[in-house]
């Protein structure tokens, strides 16, 4: 057994907080009794006004990355007791949708989509996708696909396959003109949605309501493929990929990590923002965690196994930061998988080889690494 670090020390140091790498958050608040979302796409409700929009979304990779936005997208969000609604602004010159069948991959389309995952694990989150002329596709994923997760829909299973149109899903889009015209001048898009809070909170531990000052993840994506006129019409152009714009940054070119959304808090309708709460303080053992879990990836890649110690394990952790904060209360590997925990500031974050992950409080006394 060996100690990494000082666990009081650690309790105590800002800079073990990798608050350079929290997501986004926001704050949604109640709807009040004299408040109510009538979903036609238009946002014009007395309710949205009072919303904040979230900051303009950025390439997925980061607000580095040497390819930006030319559009704005900007999202705003309400709840009530049945509902999460979530209202977009989609920037658009070139307002162009092909699928009109609902559950199609609607991702082929320009389009916008949302991510909520209720309890943070990772597992059983859902995910909304609507085009220009408001062809949905929802759908459920048990676990990320790149630890062997699948979807769960009524595309690929028509009579048992998850939905959440039969709990009250609605959506509606508003064009200030008629997509798939080149000759209107067209500048915008705006999407409003109603989710029911039952469907996404459906095979987790979720409370619904939610309770206020509790937290969801979440993250929103804009898929955006390069258009031009042929023929009087748009066409897709074939040789350019698509451009993934995001609300809060993913860090690679992929939606599928759960653990990398941002944070919607949902508060009562009077509820006064303090900036000092905002923060999860379970993040900084939530980031040593996945630090863990990305670095036994990577080891097996290499060896065909996952590491048993944590000593084997240090040279494949991508942020040398997490290094110097790491503090790991144990780690047992079995012949097709692992089970680790990290702990910081009060809790300890266990984290499996499928990425499921759950928090605890823990004692910062008892925090030690095992080698």
């Amino acid at each position: 057994m060996r100690v990494f670090g000082n666990p009081h020390h650690l309790g105590s140091s800002s800079s073990c907080t990798f608050s350079a790498h929290h997501p986004h958050r926001y704050t949604a608040s109640r709807l009040t009794s004299v408040e109510s979302i009538h979903i036609d796409g238009k946002l014009d409700e007395d309710a949205w006004t009072s919303a904040p929009w979230t900051v303009p979304f950025t390439d997925i990779i980061g607000p580095r990355h040497w390819s930006q936005p030319w559009f704005k997208t900007q999202v705003k969000m309400r709840y009530d007791d049945t509902f999460l609604y979530v209202g977009a602004y989609v920037e658009d010159t070139d307002v162009w949708a092909t699928l009109t069948k609902r559950n199609s991959v609607v991702f082929n389309d320009n389009d916008f989509e949302i991510f909520v995952d209720p309890v943070g694990t990772t597992h059983n989150y859902k995910e909304f996708e609507v085009n220009a002329i408001n062809t949905t596709w929802n759908l459920l994923l048990n676990k990320p696909y790149r630890d062997g997760g699948g979807e769960n829909s009524t595309r690929v299973d028509p009579v048992h396959g998850f939905d959440m149109v039969p709990l009250g899903l609605r959506s509606a889009v508003y064009v200030k003109g008629r997509a798939n015209d080149p000759n209107q001048h067209v500048h915008f898009w705006t999407v409003e949605v109603a989710l029911p809070l039952a469907a996404l909170a459906w095979k987790t531990t979720a409370v619904v309501p939610p309770r206020p000052g509790s937290s969801w993840r979440i993250n929103f994506s804009r898929v955006e493929w390069v258009v031009e006129v042929v023929n009087g019409r748009y066409e897709k152009m074939k040789d350019l990929p698509e451009e993934n714009w995001v609300w809060s940054p993913q860090g690679q070119v992929a939606m599928h990590m759960p653990e990398r959304w941002g944070y919607l808090r949902f508060v009562q309708a009077d509820h006064i923002e303090d900036a000092n709460e905002r923060d999860d303080p379970e993040f900084p053992a939530r980031y040593q965690a996945f630090a863990i879990y990305y670095a036994q990836k990577a080891y097996r890649l290499k060896h065909k196994r996952y590491a048993d110690t944590i000593a084997d394990l240090l040279p494949w952790i991508a942020d040398k930061h997490v290094v110097s904060c790491l503090h790991v209360t144990y780690m047992n590997v079995t012949a097709d998988g692992f089970f680790a925990g990290a702990s910081a500031f009060g809790y300890t974050a266990h984290i499996r080889y499928d990425s499921f992950i759950h928090v605890s409080s823990t004692n910062d006394a008892d925090e030690v690494a095992l080698v």
